[in-house]
């Protein structure tokens, strides 16, 4: 007899990191026989009038569902669990989060691998973490011998290395560069930085330029000597 007891998948799905959760979802409805929820085998189809049929699909359906439930952050399930088949769920995941060109990941699963290290931990743990961000990475940058995705690779390689270096009143605007669907070109993000930096130095703590100080001069001193 099949065993139907749910198993928990080890990846909770973040927004962040579709990549590594479907393949660790997929990988464990495989296991259990149960992929065929997301990708039914051609041909086969419950016969019209079948309900024993239909009743078994249900549940397992319904298991399946349970399973993918399990492995969503909160406020994602909510936000979906509107989807009625597993299916459906999964189809509707893959559309929102499953941009496989995701500059933004690809530039936080740089800078976790630049940034990881031991510390106390055990080595086994530390290697594991250290093979799961490359597995990402592989997914993320697929192996390929196109010339031209290749230089577009160590252009972006060079900005995100930019990126890695500036002061943390940046973040905003790297978000944004992030967010565009091609990323720029090195000389643009440095003039764009430029630009920030210029708005930034004009604005914080309400103080004004330099330069400007020099000729501002108060009409009145409240200090009594």
């Amino acid at each position: 007899m099949e065993e139907t007891r749910p198993t928990a998948i080890r990846v909770i799905l973040n927004g962040e990191n579709y990549l590594l959760w479907s393949r660790a979802t997929k990988t464990n409805l495989y296991g259990r026989g149960l992929w065929s929820q997301i990708e039914p085998a051609k041909g086969k189809k419950i016969q019209e009038g079948d309900e024993e049929a239909l009743e078994k699909w249900m549940q397992k359906d319904q298991l399946v569902l349970s399973l993918i439930h399990s492995s969503l952050r909160d406020q994602i399930f909510e936000s979906y669990s509107y989807c009625e088949t597993a299916k459906e769920l999964w189809e509707t995941l893959k559309k929102v989060y499953g941009d496989i060109t995701n500059l933004s990941r690809v530039f936080e699963v740089k800078k976790e691998l630049n940034s990881l290290t031991q510390e106390d931990q055990d080595f086994a743990k530390h290697f594991g973490k250290y093979r799961s961000l490359l597995a990402e990475m592989d997914m993320l940058r697929p192996s390929t011998k196109d010339l031209k995705i290749i230089e577009e690779r160590k252009e972006q390689d060079r900005v995100f290395g930019l990126f890695q270096t500036l002061h943390p009143r940046f973040n905003d605007l790297v978000k944004h560069i992030l967010r565009e669907e091609k990323l720029p070109s090195l000389e643009y993000v440095c003039s764009q930085i430029q630009k920030e930096q210029g708005s930034l130095d004009l604005f914080s703590k309400g103080e004004l330029p330099m330069a400007n100080k020099e000729l501002y001069k108060p009409p009145f001193s409240s200090h009594k000597k």
